[in-house]
């Protein structure tokens, strides 16, 4: 799998800083097209909303739950993998992928990221292990 730098409109946002715990409203302001700061506040609001005010923001990450209700309520379905990796995700379309502790858009076989998350030292394969995937429902 090929890897193309995407930071989904991160820095013309205004973030700035390496570690950033940003993968999924990056993910899916690369799969969506909508502006990374919106993506962002809309996930801030729903964190607050999830969690009852306990969190408010998603600087240090994005729950599991919020990024799925997120996806769910604007037309993304979950796909859930077993035994298949990264490689094994369809070739054509716009998906995002989660691997272990990250999320990617993964754009006709091509992953946009700001870092290559194709590959991985934890498998034989060299591919890092696919959780699931998101598609758009049509």
């Amino acid at each position: 799998m090929k890897f193309k730098y995407d930071d989904g409109g991160r820095k013309a946002a205004g973030w700035k800083g390496k570690n950033a715990a940003d993968c999924v409203p990056r993910a899916i302001s690369i799969a969506t097209g909508k502006n990374y700061r919106d993506v962002r506040s809309d996930l801030d609001a729903l964190t607050t909303k999830m969690t009852g005010g306990l969190q408010t923001t998603t600087n240090n990450g994005t729950p599991t739950p919020v990024s799925y209700r997120y996806l769910d309520l604007t037309g993304w379905e979950l796909v859930l993998t077993k035994g298949q990796y990264l490689k094994d995700i369809p070739r054509n379309g716009i998906y995002i992928a989660c691997i272990p502790r990250h999320m990617v858009t993964v754009i006709n076989g091509i992953a946009h990221d700001t870092w290559d998350s194709t590959q991985s030292r934890r498998t034989k394969c060299g591919s890092p292990k696919l959780e699931g995937y998101y598609r758009k429902v049509a």
